[in-house]
């Protein structure tokens, strides 16, 4: 049997926000092509690809500072199959943010409203800049 591996065409936006998030935290020895086909593999067996994203963001947010030295390749860490419960996590995260910003009692700073006289002023200073501005027809 011949192994069929992916390219970057075959990048899917829930793959390339995986990336994204896994990258700035990888190994220099990690690679984007063994972390795509791992991806699709699982994904071509039954794994929502969004587990497999919302996990890893959940995975990288929890990891400790002084662990980030040891995190596993891409491939490594989807083959675990640690986002099944990872992506739960991550979802009850932001679901708690959103409630949190929702029930927030903040109140927008609104600029004060300018005096009648200082609005007149200014329309006055457009007036004149524009006039000076204008080309005269020869």
């Amino acid at each position: 049997m011949i192994k069929h591996f992916t390219t970057k065409a075959d990048e899917t936006p829930e793959f390339v926000e995986f990336w994204n998030s896994w990258r700035p935290y990888a190994r220099h020895t990690d690679g984007r092509g063994d972390a795509r086909d791992t991806f699709f593999k699982h994904v071509n067996a039954g794994a929502d690809p969004r587990d497999i994203t919302d996990g890893a963001k959940y995975f990288i947010r929890t990891m400790k500072e002084r662990d980030k030295e040891y995190i596993p390749l891409a491939a490594s860490w989807i083959n675990k199959r640690a986002y099944e419960d990872m992506a739960e996590s991550e979802r009850a995260l932001q679901q708690r943010v959103v409630e949190r910003a929702q029930a927030a009692n903040v109140v927008p700073i609104q600029q004060p409203k300018e005096s009648p006289e200082r609005r007149a002023e200014m329309a006055a200073r457009l007036r004149e800049v524009a006039s000076s501005m204008r080309v005269t027809g020869q």
